[in-house]
């Protein structure tokens, strides 16, 4: 007696996955940090953005009209203002958190309070920090679900340090960095679809002095956005932005989408 085989076949009534896959890539609003020497005009530069609320870390308003918290003392009442705009209706478009290095301050007050640490660096083991990196984590979430859920465009302001830069393809050299513990600026470059650098462009002359001798002058130029990664400066974009860009939202929200 032989043994009747079988064949198992697969109907679907539904359209099949591979019906599904996108040829092309669905473009959901940006999540950007901006980061620069104080005083460039970071804030001026948000307050441009389409429909913008900024979440105050610090009192960096100044006389710029534009909608804005108060100063959260708290990291809980910082991530209220944040859950408000996940979970009220409203009209704002681009949520603008400034900013990331005071942000860092009430988060690391906050887990000290949570864990009765006199300061982020008592306890042992790099405990703290950990502790801290939780909270942020939880923080950068809160952002992605503005972007997916409220199709909100989120920049996170920051300012810069030099630091060394230990590069193992190249000499130890200083560079500018986001000012933020290292692992929580890991966190922010990895979250984030663009990294911009603000600075401005530096040009220099010879000038004879009054030796007869040749003097090198520098001049100070017009501010740029750098978009990216250089020796000098961490940057990045996922957006094939040119490298050097005007310190100019519309200008480079229009080539974002080109």
């Amino acid at each position: 007696m032989t043994e009747e085989k079988k064949e198992l076949t697969f109907t679907f009534d539904e359209m099949s996955i591979l019906d599904k896959v996108l040829s092309k890539a669905k473009m959901k609003p940006p999540i950007i940090c901006l980061y620069g020497k104080g005083g460039i005009g970071k804030t001026t530069f948000a307050s441009t953005m389409n429909n913008p609320i900024i979440v105050q870390c610090e009192d960096g308003i100044g006389k710029i009209e534009c909608p804005h918290t108060d100063v959260a003392k708290t990291y809980l009442e910082f991530e209220s203002y944040l859950l408000a705009l996940l979970n009220d209706e409203h009209d704002f478009k681009t949520v603008v958190v400034d900013s990331l290095d005071w942000l860092e301050r009430l988060i690391n007050d906050h887990v000290c309070k949570e864990n009765g640490w006199s300061d982020i660096q008592s306890p042992s083991f790099g405990k703290g920090y950990g502790a801290s990196l939780v909270v942020f984590k939880d923080y950068l979430d809160i952002l992605t679900r503005l972007r997916n859920e409220k199709g909100m465009t989120i920049l996170q302001i920051a300012h810069n340090e030099v630091k060394r830069y230990e590069d193992p393809s190249n000499d130890p050299h200083d560079k500018h960095q986001i000012k933020l513990y290292r692992k929580s600026a890991d966190l922010v470059v990895e979250h984030a679809d663009c990294v911009f650098f603000a600075n401005y462009k530096t040009g220099s002359v010879q000038k004879k002095n009054a030796k007869g001798g040749m003097t090198t002058q520098v001049l100070q130029g017009d501010r740029k956005i750098y978009t990216q990664e250089a020796p000098g400066y961490h940057a990045k974009n996922r957006y094939g932005l040119p490298s050097e860009m005007d310190f100019d939202w519309p200008t480079i929200r229009e080539e974002m989408i080109k």
